[in-house]
């Protein structure tokens, strides 16, 4: 891979840092902003698609585009006109975007563990930390949506701490040269 490897893996560290500290200074509103910004992007996102569909082959020829973009547009239809149901699973849904990203660091963890033993270890404990963090995320103890909100941003920030030392370790060690395998 290229330089933009650590330095997207960076810019991903930082937004789950601040959507964290965001969580944890405005739990309960932040939580409604961000289901209507999110819905507002994938509504966006489904527009974009089908427009490019359309210029690029014309209305009446099928393609992926338009389907696609039909999906986005009722998927933020759907976080605008029911954020209170999808807030409700919220929570599950950053928790497995953390444990997804924990698969990353494993990985990257693994790759450094023969020139880089050091680092490796480093990375591989605060994989761990992170991966039981998305699974207490998934099945989060919390009753209360705001404490539940608090704990997922706290959550979020000490991801987005480890990704940033991680994505440090991998221009430094590896070179941007991480090959995530496919599964």
């Amino acid at each position: 891979m290229t330089k933009s490897f650590s330095r997207t893996f960076m810019i991903s560290a930082i937004v789950y840092f601040l959507l964290g500290l965001i969580f944890v200074i405005w739990p309960q509103q932040s939580r409604l902003v961000i289901c209507y910004i999110a819905g507002g992007l994938f509504m966006l996102y489904g527009l974009i698609r089908i427009l490019v569909q359309w210029n690029s082959r014309g209305f009446l020829t099928l393609g992926n585009g338009y389907l696609a973009g039909l999906l986005f547009l009722l998927l933020g239809l759907l976080f605008i006109l029911r954020a209170q149901v999808i807030l409700g699973i919220l929570g599950t849904i950053l928790g497995l975007l953390v444990v997804a990203d924990s698969v990353v660091k494993l990985q990257i963890s693994y790759q450094l563990r023969r020139n880089h033993p050091g680092s490796a270890r480093r990375n591989l404990i605060c994989a761990l930390i992170t991966l039981v963090l998305g699974i207490l995320m998934l099945f989060s103890p919390f009753t209360a949506l705001t404490a539940m909100s608090i704990f997922t941003g706290i959550c979020l920030m000490l991801d987005g701490i480890v990704d940033f030392c991680i994505a440090l370790d991998v221009r430094r060690h590896l070179h941007d040269q991480v090959f995530l395998d496919e599964f």
